[in-house]
C-alpha cells in the first residue's frame, strides 16, 4: 500500500483511518471509523518518540507511520490495550515519568467520566506511538460555532447554558486537584447543536495549586497576566500564583469570545496597548466592546491584574445565571426563554479548599521530586526506558522502547501566537500547531 503523506484507509485493530484532522507536538489526531459498529470516532496518535534534539516530535512519528505503511502494510492488528483503570489511578509524581504524553494520558482518565469532557475510551500501544481512541464530534470546536456558524450571537439562554458548562466542569476538574491551564475555543469540542460543550487536550493540565511566575503556560490570548510576570511590573515574580485563578481568566475570555465575536485583547501584557490602557483604565472595556453596563460590572470582577483578587468560579456563575443582558442592545440585550436550554436549579460543585489535600490555604505547589527513583534516574541519564510495559493487558507487541527526555517536561518559557481570528495556535514551547481539542 503507498501513501501519499497520509494514512487514510489504513486499517489500526478494528479502526480505519479516514483523513488526518488535527497535529501537535507530540501527536496527530485523525478521524476514523469503528468497522464493527460503523460509527466516526477520533483517534489520537501521541510519540514516545521524545528526544531534546528533536524540535517536534509529531513530524518524525508521522514519518515513522508512513514508513512502516509504505512498507507493505496497510493494516494493523492484534495492538494491546493499556489499562485505563491503572493509568488512571497512577501518581504522576511517584509512578510515572514526567513524560509529557503519558501526564496529559493520565490527568484526562482521572476526569473523562464527566459528561462535559471528551471520554477516552481505548489505549492502544504500538511501537513508534500510543493512539487513543476518543469520542469524535462532528459539530467541531467552539471557535468554528462562534466565529464561523455564529449559533451564540442571538441567545442569551444559549450563551449561559454554555458557559455554565464550563464553569461547571472547570470546577469539577479543580476538585479533583487539576487545572487545565489551556482553556481556549479549540480544546473544547461542540454537540447537540451548540448545546453542549466538552472539554479536551489536557496536554498543558497540571496538579500543581500554584504556578511559578517564571512558567508561561498556555495561549497568549487566554493566559493571565501573570503568566507573563516578565511583562508585567505589577507582578511580583517571585512568588507563586494560584492555577485556579489562571483558568477563571481563561473562561472570562471565552465568555467575551461568545457574547462579541472577539478578544479584548492579543495578550495581557503592559506590551500589549490595549491591555495597558486596560489597566489605566477598566472602562475602556465599554468603548471597545458591545457590552452592557452589567457585564462590564462582571468582567472587571473576573479580569484583576493581582489573581488573588479575582472572585471565584461559584461567585462567576452565580453573576451569570443573575445577568440579566450581555450587550447594550441588540438580541443578547433581552432576555429569552431561559427554560430552552437551562436548569437555573443546578447546583454547581465548589472544590472544598480549606478541608482538601490540595487547598489553597497552603499557598505552596507541588514539585516534582527526583529522589532515588530508578525510573526518573534513567531519563536523567538518557537511557531506554519502555514505561508502558507493566500498564499494559498483554504482551507488548512493539519492539522499539520508548526514548524519554526529562528536557521535555512542561516548563514553558516561552511565547505562542495565537490568534481567535486565523485558529492557530502556536505554543513555541511545545511546539504546538494547530489544535482540535483532543
Amino acid at each position: 500500500m503507498s501513501l501519499d503523506n497520509n494514512l487514510n484507509g489504513v486499517i489500526i485493530n478494528n479502526y480505519q483511518i479516514i483523513k488526518l484532522i488535527g497535529t501537535g507536538a507530540y501527536g496527530l489526531v485523525y478521524l476514523a471509523k469503528n468497522l464493527q459498529t460503523g460509527e466516526h470516532i477520533a483517534i489520537k496518535a501521541i510519540s514516545k518518540i521524545i528526544n531534546k534534539k528533536i524540535s517536534k516530535p509529531s513530524d518524525l512519528l508521522s514519518n515513522k507511520l508512513l514508513e512502516f505503511f509504505n512498507n507493505g502494510n496497510s493494516t494493523i492488528n492484534g495492538l494491546k490495550s493499556l489499562d485505563l483503570v491503572k493509568l488512571s489511578n497512577c501518581n504522576i509524581d511517584k509512578d510515572l515519568p514526567p513524560c509529557p504524553f503519558l501526564k496529559e494520558v493520565v490527568i484526562h482518565l482521572k476526569l473523562h467520566q464527566h459528561p462535559n469532557i471528551i471520554t477516552i475510551h481505548q489505549i492502544l500501544d504500538f511501537n513508534y506511538c500510543i493512539f487513543i481512541i476518543m469520542d469524535y464530534y462532528s459539530e467541531g470546536d467552539l471557535f468554528v460555532n462562534i466565529v464561523d456558524k455564529k449559533i451564540y450571537q442571538n441567545s442569551i439562554s444559549l450563551i449561559k447554558n454554555c458557559f455554565i458548562q464550563l464553569l461547571d466542569v472547570i470546577s469539577y476538574c479543580h476538585s479533583k486537584g487539576i487545572f487545565h491551564c489551556d482553556i481556549k475555543p479549540e480544546n473544547i469540542m461542540v454537540s447537540s447543536n451548540g448545546s453542549k460543550l466538552i472539554i479536551g487536550d489536557f496536554g498543558l493540565a497540571t496538579q500543581c495549586e500554584f504556578i511559578n511566575s517564571k512558567i508561561c503556560v498556555g495561549s497568549s490570548y487566554y493566559m493571565p497576566p501573570e503568566r507573563l510576570c516578565q511583562l508585567n511590573h505589577n507582578l511580583s515574580s517571585s512568588i507563586e500564583y494560584p492555577s485556579n485563578k489562571g483558568d477563571l481568566w481563561s473562561l472570562s475570555i471565552i465568555l467575551i469570545n461568545l457574547i462579541c465575536i472577539r478578544n479584548p485583547w492579543m495578550k495581557a501584557s503592559e506590551q500589549d496597548p490595549t491591555f495597558n490602557a486596560f489597566l489605566q483604565n477598566p472602562k475602556i472595556l465599554l468603548k471597545i466592546l458591545p457590552i452592557s453596563n452589567e457585564l462590564y460590572e462582571i468582567l472587571i470582577k473576573c479580569l484583576i491584574e493581582n489573581p488573588f483578587e479575582r472572585i471565584s468560579l461559584f461567585e462567576l456563575r452565580d453573576l451569570i445565571i443573575n445577568c440579566n443582558k450581555f450587550t447594550k442592545d441588540g438580541p443578547l440585550s433581552k432576555i429569552d426563554s431561559l427554560d430552552q436550554y437551562m436548569n437555573l436549579n443546578q447546583e454547581c460543585l465548589i472544590p472544598d479548599y480549606n478541608n482538601s489535600t490540595n487547598s489553597l490555604e497552603k499557598k505552596k505547589s507541588k514539585t516534582l521530586s527526583i529522589g532515588n527513583s530508578p525510573i526518573l534516574n534513567q531519563i536523567y541519564n538518557n537511557e531506554p526506558l519502555n514505561v508502558l510495559k507493566f500498564l499494559s493487558n498483554g504482551k507488548n507487541t512493539g519492539n522499539m522502547e520508548p526514548m524519554i527526555s526529562i528536557h521535555h517536561i512542561n516548563h514553558i518559557n516561552n511565547y505562542d501566537n495565537y490568534s481567535l481570528m486565523t485558529n492557530l495556535s502556536f505554543n513555541m514551547n511545545m511546539d504546538l500547531e494547530q489544535q482540535v481539542g483532543y
